[in-house]
């Protein structure tokens, strides 16, 4: 939709070429491949829900992304900040 927008006349494809480093920073952000997966919190351990056909780039990512959850003890973090929270 959006590439049809951009595409659709000669200012619309000039326009795309003047965005076109914004464009792609835009598509790397809403690449679910570039994040592995949604995190699931309320559990005990990391646990990151991956979409159904990921690739390996995928898949690197998402092992990335529990790892760094461990690593920032983040499980722990939210134990805590709820617990505060409900004193």
């Amino acid at each position: 939709m959006l590439k049809s927008a951009l595409t659709s006349g000669v200012v619309s494809k000039i326009a795309a070429l003047a965005l076109k480093p914004q464009l792609m920073q835009l598509k790397k952000k809403m690449d679910y491949a570039e994040y592995g997966g949604a995190a699931l919190f309320g559990l005990r351990a990391p646990v990151i829900k991956a979409h159904g056909s990921s690739d390996a780039h995928a898949i690197f990512h998402a092992v990335r992304q529990a790892r760094d959850m461990v690593a920032n003890e983040v499980v722990q973090t939210v134990k805590q900040s709820i617990a505060e929270i409900t004193k």
